[in-house]
């Protein structure tokens, strides 16, 4: 028998390498607002003027629709109010409008120039209200017409 000619592979010995600990992070704390926002702006409307649903429109015509809205927030509507189309059909009228100053309690008159497309349907164009600091607010105004299909002779 012959001592130390074995051939035998070498057992692999794990080694544990040291790794440095994870920082730990300190959780932010919930800071609550203590005082109640200044003002809240609302709206409701009121009445309109021009167009009511539905309404027959020539292609390619132009009309106005005035929606009367009562400010009943607490906030007093300044210079930086807008009145942004959202949805449906925008009908060349612009991405937004500013709204009229109106003070808490009063009425006001927003007024949007649109023109009727020129193929036959049924459109919506819907429009939101937003303040200084981008929050919407107050009911979705809309208008909604019909352009007719034009005899063709």
């Amino acid at each position: 028998m012959l001592f130390g000619a074995c051939n035998r592979e070498p057992t692999p010995v794990l080694t544990l390498i040291p790794t440095a600990p994870l920082p730990t992070r300190d959780s932010a704390p919930l800071i609550i607002p203590t005082q109640a926002p200044k003002c809240i702006d609302s709206f409701y409307y009121y009445n309109w003027e021009y167009i009511y649903d539905g309404q027959i429109m020539q292609p390619g015509s132009q009309f106005m629709q005035d929606w009367e809205v009562m400010n009943n927030g607490t906030c007093d509507w300044g210079a930086n109010y807008l009145l942004r189309f959202v949805s449906g059909d925008q009908m060349s009228a612009p991405d937004s409008i500013k709204m009229p100053q109106v003070q808490v309690g009063k009425l006001g008159k927003i007024s949007v120039q649109f023109t009727a497309p020129t193929e036959p349907g049924t459109y919506r164009s819907v429009w939101k209200a937003f303040n200084g600091i981008n929050q919407s607010f107050g009911e979705t105004l809309f208008v909604e017409i019909t352009v007719p299909e034009v005899p063709k002779y």
